[in-house]
Formats: structure tokens, C-alpha cells, sequence
């Protein structure tokens, strides 16, 4: 009886503490914008009990009567609410200072700015859209410290940059950053900028180790619009603009070459007689007009650069939301016209984001994505050559002597680039790739995320190229005619070859996060896979009867195919631990075991562990630092340390022996087609890995003023290189893993942001520096890549030669000189007896500069005023060497055309030019192009990338 009294007082005891408590739900968002404020802490005033907001800003608690919510957010003040009897609660944060209540993306999740531990930079989308470019990874240059952009080509179709992050990431794998779109690996060129929602930069070990194998160089996630508020919306983005060839080299006039033709021969002879032009040539051009029979003066450089150079972009966007579904759509078109005719881009671009939320818990959401590039060139050749070909040739070399007729541009082969770019035929390569992925997320209780993507991405590059002859004409000095020569390039020929490259990638994943008054704690586990397949087939044939029907089956001879196919593979599981003690002591662990099928598997050597670990402290949280509030708003310290792989080789199958197919042999009377053995195979081959330490300061001062500071040293070991054997050996060199390297350097943010009265003004400037070493290169003295060395103690690929000491002077000057490694003569480059044993050779030659760039900085100011805005952009590189070779450095020199020379070419050595630009003028330019000092050149400049102003 007692039992029973007693189990039925506890029931009441029970329904009682039942009916004294209450559920309460509701939202917060940012009181001035209406955005969602995800992760926003929920306490019960003077408990530990607490919950927190969702990613839809969502949030459910248990209260008891009279309860009171404490809301906090980094970023925004704090607000207490009565409960009392109401069951939802909807919440209006005001933002302190929206920065740091920023949230940004990062490896597979999300983090808000202020407690970020790793060295992240995030750009928004009016970041990039404020200048206009043909690709999105040009607009990178200047926007994040320790990220180095170069462009290389300005050829339409052609001009994405090369990236860097942190300097040189390795010696023969790759260097390039990992760019994912929306949680996909692909390249940032394919999405157009005014999709994007933000840009993030990866950089340490602590942000990039939970993608391992591919995170030694950085990673850039771009993640693209989304549809949000109710309603429909839709906007208009375009630009037109005009590209121009700017300091292109001025060539000699045709006078100006013949004489100096002729000079040349007599320098380099001795004999004052020597000509290469008859006088009465040279008086012919000096004292009558141009005739275009018996005398030319072509600036070949006017005549092929005729075409527009306009590049005009049209996006249309559609932002449509509701309160299950949501769409964002972007429809983009781009046009660039070459400076050279038959030389254009084209760019459609289609994405639509739809998101579905089927209930509270479980939502959907996806990418649809097309994309199509068509680039058009010339078949005869380049742009790049074809330029290049222009500034260098004679200007006595006929042009054109009427509508099909071409001259032989004073060229023995008759290559004239004004019929290669005019009637040559064209090259098109069209490459449409599709995206297609669904990202299924359940969220069955409170704190628990359950993720599962799959994404399937397929590019079909198509390449077409129909070089066409186009008939050479010769001036008939006697009847003031033009006979046919011949045809160029005699032969007619088409080539078409298609690809097939399907990438598809599946992910797992799931997340909890545990949090109190006091304690936030997130653990995030997950498993990928990403399998890549290959394949290719191509055909040519020459001999076209019609050329206007170029058509594979049309041709009569030379019949040729190829093909191929290949796959790769990756797989790897990881996981992430994100601790923080109220908002104070942050704490990052992250993991990753990834595998690579580039790597044995019956030697155990496809599977490499990348672990990190990073420690923050967010100082002016602390109650000593309460009387500095006034001045440091956020003061925060940030330390990590982490390993990552690298596994991009060019080849596929390091580790196993690959036969070359093409290899025929002679045998029985007969050619046969064969195989062989190239490159010699390391089956023990594994991962290259890299240890990176950071420390950080971020500070955000009083009046706008914001601080961030880094620095690292980055250590690669284990390099994937391959080790020099000899020649007999009859193959090329497999890789190994062998020596070490390291960059070192920092990097500074300075942002300040203020409003005078409705003047609103925004301005970051950024420096950063690194400095490459190598470490280790046991058993190799150095790396030899031509005019590179890579050794001990210097910088990767560093310049080596010859320390220039200006020009021999005379013969007594010579014979004063310690003995040089040829015969020298008045007006040749003089070098320095480095270790002064009275000659000089091999052994004086020495590092003499790099090319990779130190002390980047840049200024980005922004002014709005009503509905002006100016941007100003303004960027540069303080410490930076450059090679000059080839036409464009050296006089009378191609390895593939009939050269002229420069007009700087004019100040070249002589007894009465002591201290020229160039050494004595000779046809060739001989001993004086030997690798030296001389021809480096400082390349550090600072330019005005970019003024815009805009109507809102």
C-alpha cells in the first residue's frame, strides 16, 4: 500500500512539473536587412539550459512560467524576452557590427567569421562584380592576401589566370588551388560572376586538411545564389567594353632594316664592304615612294589588328521564393572579339538553383548547370604566333596586292600572317559541359544534420580545325603584274577530335552540435568519393578536293585516328571538432584519411592521413579587457598546425609501367605498329605532404577600423620529382619522393569603413610577401630545367647564368679581362669572374633572379553617395624579376621566321655609345644570348587595375 502512495505522489509530482512548463518556438532575423541569423545562442536567464537557432534562423525550447530568453550573437547586441504566456517568439536582432556576425563557408559547413581559428578570406558577390572581366578568376587578383594571380594571355577564350596561394606548392604536381562550386570541384571560369553569393578562400592547414589530398595548395569555394524572400525578383547585369593591344614594341621602318642589315654584316665581319642589300636598293626606298611591285614599307602590326577588340556580358537573374519552395536562376551571355580577325569567345551560361522544403525537417536542394564556350582562331596558326610573327617580321616583305592575293612577307617558307589570319581556315573548339546535383538534408532532431549529395558533372570538348591554302602571289617587275607562286601551306587539312570527361562524386555526411549558456560544442563526420573518366577519339585527313565541304569522309590521303580512355579515382572519409567556451576559447580539430588510386594499392601506398588542429582566443571577451572596449571592439589570437597531401600528377599511373603506343619497328620487310616502354615506373611511389603553421591576429577597432594579420611557414616534404639519370638508360625518369621545401611570409589586411552623413566610404588595402627555399635534394646536387635551377638553400626555379659586367670596350679592355669562355669582341656582353681563378666559365655562373613575385599589395576604395558609387582599384607588385628573350629582346632573332629587329634595338653598342641598351648589332645574336644578368629585368609595377561609377 505504501508502494502505491508513494508511485502515485510521484505522478503528480510529474504532471505537475508537466503542466509548469511550455514550448516556445520561433525566429531571429537581422532587424534592418530581414535576414535569417543561424547559430544565434537561446539561454534561459540565470540557467544552463539553452538551445540554439537553426539554419533558417529557427529555434525550439522547453520554459518554465516565467522564464526569461537571453539572445546573443556575435555581431549583434543582446536581447532578453518574458516569455510569459506566449508560445512563439519572433526576434528582432539589432547588428553591433555585422562583420564578425558574418557567416562564412568552409569545409563542408559553416562558421561565423568571429569564431573562425584557420586563415580564411571570404569576398562577397558586390566584391567581384565591380569589375569587368571575361573570366571570374581574374577577379581574384588583389582581393585576398597570399593569393597570387597571373594572366598570361589576353587571347579571348584563353585569359583565366593561374593561381597561387601561399607561394610554389611543389615541383612537378600540382600547384594550382582546389576550386569547388557549391560543394563540386570545377574551375571558377565556368560560373559567371554575377551568380556568385560569395568567394572563400582556404589557406592554412586548419581550414584546408578536411579536404586532404588536395588541399596543399589552397582551396576556393564558391558557392552561387539562392532564392530567399517571397515574391519574384529579377534583375539585369551587362557590360561593354573594348580591348586594345597597348605597348606593343615598335618595329624599323623598311629603310631602317635594309641599313641596319646591313650594318650588322659589317660589324660581325670586320669588313666596312659587307652588305646584305644592294646600295641601289636602299637608295631606291630613301628617295621614292612605296610602289608594292618593287619596294613594301608593310606595318604588319596595323594590318592584322583589325578587329574590334569590343567584349560585352548580358546576365539576367530571376530570384523567386514561397514558403515551401524557392528558385534562384541565372542566364548570362558573353561575346569577345579578338584584335585579330576570325578570332572570337562565346559564352552561354544557364544555372537554376531550386530549393524544396518538404517539412521542417527535411529539405532539398540542387544545381542545374549549363555551360557552353566557343572559341574561333585562325588554323594557320596562334593569335599568339601570328602577333608575335607580325612585330618581328621585315617591313619590306609583301603583304597582299589585292583580294586573295598574298605575298610572301619576305618569308622563304611564304608564311604570311596577314593570309594565315585572313584565309586559313578555321579552328573552333566548343566545349559544353553539364552540372547536375541534389543535396538531400534531414534533420530528424534538434542538432542533428543528416546530409547525402550526389553530383554528376560531363564535358564533351569538340575540336575542329580546317587549315585551308591561300594562294602566294609575286610582283612581275616588267609588266607591273603579280604572277601566282604558289599555294600555302600546299596542303589542305582537317582534324576533328571529340573527348567525353564524366566526374561524378557522392557524399555522406552528418553533424551534431551540442550547445549551453556557456559550451558550443560541433562534430561533423563524413565519406566522399569522386571517381573521373576519360575518354577521347580523333581523326585526320588532308587532301580536300572542295574545300568548301570540310567533312572527315572528303579527304584523300594521309588517313589517321587515335583514341584513348582513363580513369582515377578518390575516396576518403573525414571529420571535424569545433569547441567554443563562451564565445572565448575557440578550439578546431580536423581529420581526414583519404586514397588515391595514382598510388599502389598492393603496396599499401594509396591511403594518407592529414590531420590539423588550430586554437583560438577572443581576448577582448575577457573581463580585463573590459576598459579597452571603447578602443578594440573584437580582439582576437589564432594559432594552427596541419598536414596535407598532393597527388596531381600529370601521369595518371606513377606507380606501374605504361606503354607508348605510336612506336612503330621495322621488322620482316615491313613497318609495324608497336608499343614501348618510355618512362621508367617507382611502384613505392606515394603522397607528397606539406606541414603548415599559422599564427593570426584579427582586430576590429573603434570608427570602422579592421586589422588582420598572418603568418606562416609552410614546409612540403616527400616531393614528387623526378631524379636526373642518364641518357642511356633509354627512358625518362619515374617519380620519387624526394626532397623538401619551404614558403615563409605574411600577410596584412587594413579595412576602414565610416559614413559622413550620407557619404559612405569603404577602403581595404592589402600586402602580403612569401619566400620559397628548397630544402633538401638528396643525392641531386640541383634541378636543371633550362635557364632554371632549383638548389639547396634558393628559391624554386630561380634564374641562373652569368653575372653581367657591362660591355667589353675595346681591345685593351679584353685583354685586361680574365679569359672569357669565348673569343669576345668590342661591343660584347663582359661577365664577372665569380670565384676570381682568373677565368670565366661554367663555374662562375651563379643564381641571378626570380620570377615569382614578393610584396603584392593593393587598394580597393569604394564611395556611394545616394544612388552614385566610384570604385577605384588600384594593385601592384613590389619585388619581381623577368627573363627577356626571343624577338621581343633581341635583334635580328626568331627561331622560326625572317626577323627584323626593334626600334629600342637602335641603341645598341658602339665606340661612340659606350653605355647602350643592347650589345654590338650583329645578323645573329650569337655568344650575347647566353644566359646572364643582363637580359633579367625588373618586373615590379603598380597600375590602376580598374574606375568605375555606377547609378543604383
Amino acid at each position: 500500500m505504501k508502494k502505491i502512495l508513494l508511485m502515485l505522489l510521484m505522478s503528480v509530482v510529474w504532471a505537475a512539473s508537466i503542466a509548469q512548463t511550455a514550448t516556445v518556438s520561433g525566429r531571429i532575423t537581422d532587424s534592418e536587412t530581414g535576414e535569417v541569423i543561424a547559430g544565434t545562442n537561446i539561454a534561459i536567464k540565470g540557467t544552463t539550459k539553452g538551445t540554439f537557432a537553426d539554419g533558417q534562423g529557427r529555434f525550439s525550447l522547453s520554459v518554465s512560467p516565467g522564464a526569461v530568453l537571453v539572445m546573443s550573437s556575435i555581431g549583434y547586441e543582446p536581447q532578453e524576452i518574458a516569455v510569459g504566456n506566449q508560445s512563439t517568439v519572433d526576434v528582432l536582432l539589432k547588428a553591433s557590427n555585422k562583420s564578425l556576425a558574418e557567416v562564412v563557408v568552409v569545409g563542408y559547413g559553416t562558421q561565423k567569421k568571429a569564431t573562425l581559428t584557420g586563415a580564411v578570406t571570404q569576398l562577397k558577390a558586390e566584391d567581384l562584380t565591380r569589375r569587368q572581366v571575361a573570366t571570374t578568376s581574374n577577379l581574384l587578383q588583389g582581393l585576398a592576401p597570399g593569393v597570387s594571380v597571373f594572366q598570361t594571355s589576353g587571347k579571348p577564350g584563353a585569359d583565366g589566370a593561374t593561381i597561387r596561394v601561399r607561394g610554389q606548392g611543389s615541383i612537378f604536381s600540382d600547384q594550382g588551388a582546389l576550386v569547388l562550386v557549391d560543394g563540386v570541384v570545377s574551375s571558377m571560369d565556368l560560373v559567371d560572376a554575377n551568380a556568385i553569393e560569395s568567394m572563400v578562400v582556404l589557406k592554412d592547414a586548419a581550414s584546408t586538411s578536411i579536404y586532404g589530398s588536395r588541399g596543399s595548395n589552397g582551396v576556393i569555394l564558391i558557392t552561387t545564389k539562392r532564392g530567399g524572400k517571397p515574391g519574384i525578383r529579377v534583375s539585369y547585369n551587362g557590360f561593354l567594353t573594348q580591348q586594345r593591344a597597348t605597348n606593343i614594341p615598335q618595329k624599323v621602318s623598311a629603310l631602317d632594316h635594309l641599313q641596319l642589315s646591313n650594318e650588322a654584316q659589317r660589324i660581325q665581319t670586320g669588313n666596312p664592304a659587307a652588305f646584305v642589300f644592294p646600295q641601289s636598293l636602299i637608295d631606291r626606298y630613301a628617295t621614292g615612294a612605296v610602289d608594292n611591285i618593287e619596294t613594301f614599307d608593310n606595318d604588319w602590326v596595323k594590318l592584322l589588328l583589325t578587329n574590334s577588340g569590343l567584349m560585352q556580358n548580358h546576365n539576367v537573374t530571376i530570384d523567386a521564393g514561397g514558403e515551401k519552395a524557392s528558385l534562384f536562376a541565372s542566364v548570362s551571355y558573353l561575346n569577345q572579339q579578338g584584335l585579330i580577325p576570325n578570332n572570337s569567345f562565346s559564352r552561354f551560361d544557364l544555372r537554376l538553383n531550386p530549393d524544396i522544403r518538404f517539412s521542417d525537417k527535411l529539405r532539398l536542394s540542387s544545381v542545374l548547370y549549363f555551360n557552353q564556350g566557343t572559341r574561333i582562331e585562325p588554323a594557320g596558326g596562334s593569335p599568339e604566333f601570328i602577333i608575335r610573327q607580325a612585330i618581328g617580321i621585315p617591313a619590306t616583305g609583301p603583304a597582299k596586292f589585292g583580294e586573295g592575293m598574298y605575298g610572301d612577307a619576305g618569308q622563304s617558307n611564304r608564311r604570311n600572317p596577314l593570309g594565315q589570319v585572313e584565309s586559313s581556315g578555321i579552328l573552333t573548339v566548343r566545349t559544353p559541359s553539364f552540372l547536375g546535383k541534389a543535396n538531400l538534408i534531414y534533420t530528424p532532431v534538434k542538432g542533428l544534420e543528416l546530409e547525402v549529395s550526389y553530383a554528376r558533372e560531363q564535358g564533351s570538348p569538340y575540336t575542329k580545325r580546317f587549315q585551308t591554302n591561300y594562294d602566294v602571289y609575286v610582283p612581275n617587275i616588267a609588266n607591273r603584274t603579280y604572277d601566282f607562286s604558289t599555294r600555302y601551306p600546299g596542303t589542305n587539312t582537317l582534324g576533328e577530335s571529340y573527348q567525353i570527361n564524366i566526374r561524378n562524386t557522392f557524399l555522406a555526411q552528418g553533424s551534431y552540435r551540442y550547445t549551453t549558456a556557456n559550451h558550443d560544442a560541433k562534430i561533423l563526420v563524413g565519406f566522399q568519393t569522386e571517381e573521373e573518366r576519360n575518354s577521347s577519339l580523333g581523326a585526320t585527313r588532308t587532301d580536300f578536293v572542295n574545300e568548301s565541304l570540310p567533312y572527315i569522309g572528303l579527304g584523300g590521303a594521309n588517313r589517321d585516328n587515335s583514341g584513348g580512355a582513363s580513369e582515377i579515382a578518390l575516396v576518403g572519409g573525414y571529420s571535424r571538432l569545433n569547441y567554443s567556451f563562451r564565445d572565448k576559447y575557440l578550439f578546431e580539430v580536423n581529420g581526414r584519411y583519404d586514397a588515391s588510386s595514382r598510388f599502389s594499392q598492393a603496396l599499401n601506398k594509396q591511403w594518407g592521413f592529414f590531420p590539423s588542429a588550430s586554437a583560438g582566443w577572443v581576448f577582448s571577451n575577457e573581463k580585463f579587457f573590459a576598459g579597452l572596449n571603447n578602443i578594440v571592439q573584437f580582439g582576437k589570437i589564432r594559432a594552427s598546425y596541419g598536414s596535407l597531401g598532393n597527388q596531381g600528377l600529370t601521369s595518371r599511373y606513377p606507380f606501374t609501367v605504361n606503354f607508348a603506343s605510336g612506336t612503330d619497328y621495322f621488322f620482316n620487310n615491313t613497318i609495324n605498329s608497336g608499343f614501348a616502354l618510355l618512362d621508367a615506373a617507382n611502384p613505392n611511389v606515394g603522397w607528397e605532404t606539406s606541414t603548415q603553421f599559422d599564427a593570426g591576429l584579427d582586430l576590429t577597432l573603434t570608427k570602422g577600423l579592421s586589422v588582420t594579420f598572418d603568418y606562416y611557414v609552410k614546409t612540403v616534404r616527400d616531393m614528387l620529382l623526378r631524379k636526373p639519370i642518364p641518357t642511356y638508360v633509354g627512358l625518362n625518369p619515374a617519380f620519387l619522393n624526394l626532397g623538401s621545401m619551404e614558403n615563409r611570409g605574411w600577410e596584412f589586411t587594413l579595412n576602414y569603413r565610416h559614413s559622413f552623413g550620407k557619404l559612405r566610404f569603404d577602403g581595404t588595402a592589402l600586402l602580403s610577401d612569401v619566400k620559397n627555399k628548397v630544402l633538401d635534394l638528396p643525392g641531386i646536387p640541383y634541378l636543371d630545367e633550362g635557364l632554371n635551377r632549383s638548389t639547396v638553400g634558393q628559391p624554386l626555379r630561380s634564374y641562373f647564368g652569368y653575372v653581367a659586367d657591362g660591355f667589353f670596350q675595346s681591345k685593351a679592355d679584353i685583354d685586361a679581362t680574365p679569359k672569357h669562355f669565348f673569343t669576345p669582341n668590342p661591343g660584347d656582353i663582359k661577365y664577372k669572374d665569380i670565384n676570381n681563378d682568373g677565368q670565366v666559365n661554367a663555374d662562375d655562373r651563379q643564381l641571378i633572379g626570380n620570377s615569382f613575385p614578393r610584396y603584392e599589395y593593393s587598394l580597393n576604395l569604394n564611395l556611394n553617395y545616394g544612388i552614385f558609387d566610384l570604385n577605384t582599384f588600384v594593385q601592384g607588385v613590389g619585388k619581381r624579376d623577368n627573363y627577356i628573350s626571343g624577338t621581343g629582346a633581341w635583334p635580328f632573332f626568331a627561331a622560326d621566321f625572317v626577323p627584323s629587329l626593334l626600334e629600342m634595338h637602335k641603341d645598341y653598342w658602339r665606340a661612340d655609345n659606350p653605355d647602350a641598351r643592347f650589345p654590338r648589332l650583329t645578323p645573329t645574336i650569337g655568344v650575347n644570348s647566353t644566359n646572364s644578368s643582363f637580359w633579367v629585368i625588373s618586373s615590379s609595377y603598380l597600375r590602376i587595375k580598374n574606375i568605375n561609377f555606377g547609378v543604383r
